[in-house]
């Protein structure tokens, strides 16, 4: 909870909008709902995030987590006249465009959102996950690093392409990005083909590695290979939920940098709230 009202705090500075610096007229803002849809969302500290956000800025509108893959359901919920925004997780980053109007630049080069917003009876899709990689590995990496090492993503869901999309816009090679997807690699292999970067079944013999991006959820328990941690790579692991996890531990242990999802939430998190 302490680490969750941090990432709160967060939203107001990082928007410039600390209390007292904006004085809102509550009765000229007509109050919007917006929700986290996904599965399973019930515990995600984003409400706690964006609520303490509205709030700092003097806004009445409030925040929940719709826990739910009903499609159907997110539809009605969206085209609510109270609507005001909403953060897409797993399973719904690729299945909700039939509900959108516009999509931007990022939607259309990821395949995936994870930002509506209404604007003007229009529904906008935008994709904040690739910023949310980008600001905290950004900080560990210099130039030399990212032009002569290669990054392993895996997983091969939405957030997979976000990941993709961010380590090229830092300018890995789409050769020197390799996509595994140790469940189903065919999938991996095809998010390769689309994306014209490397895919592989096996990565134990792979050298200069700089960076595994893993998308997948913690229960999966995925943790390279020995001869990949020894390299020292920076580890980014998407998932938030639990606190310690297999690749966590398996990460510090072997004395990597580990970048948790936390960082990743707390980034896209303020670009969302930006967005609305």
């Amino acid at each position: 909870l302490a680490v969750s009202t941090g990432a709160a705090a967060v939203i107001g500075l990082a928007t410039g909008k600390a209390e007292g610096w904006f004085f809102w007229k509550k009765s000229s803002v007509a109050p919007k709902k917006f929700y986290i849809f996904g599965h399973p969302v019930s515990k995600s500290p984003s409400p706690l995030m964006h609520n303490t956000g509205f709030k700092t800025c003097g806004l009445p509108h409030v925040y929940t987590a719709e826990d739910t893959t009903d499609v159907q359901r997110v539809e009605a919920l969206v085209k609510s006249p109270e609507f005001g925004g909403a953060s897409v997780t797993i399973p719904l980053k690729e299945k909700l465009f039939h509900l959108v109007d516009e999509k931007s630049e990022s939607v259309q080069a990821i395949g995936a959102l994870n930002t509506l917003i209404p604007k003007d009876g229009k529904i906008l899709a935008d994709n904040t996950d690739w910023k949310g990689i980008i600001y905290p590995l950004s900080t560990h990496l210099d130039e030399k690093t990212i032009s002569t090492s290669k990054s392993i993503v895996v997983g091969a869901g939405g957030t997979a392409r976000a990941a993709i999309f961010a380590l090229t816009k830092m300018g890995f090679s789409p050769e020197n990005v390799i996509v595994i997807n140790p469940r189903t690699p065919s999938k991996a292999e095809a998010l390769a083909n689309e994306f014209k970067c490397s895919f592989a079944t096996d990565i134990s013999s792979m050298t200069k590695v700089a960076v595994v991006l893993s998308t997948v959820p913690s229960k999966a328990k995925y943790v390279p290979p020995k001869t990949v941690l020894d390299q020292h790579p920076i580890v980014f692991e998407a998932s938030y939920l639990p606190a310690r996890t297999t690749l966590g531990e398996a990460s510090e242990k072997a004395g990597c940098t580990l970048v948790k999802g936390l960082d990743m939430l707390i980034a896209q998190g303020v670009e969302q709230f930006e967005l609305w």
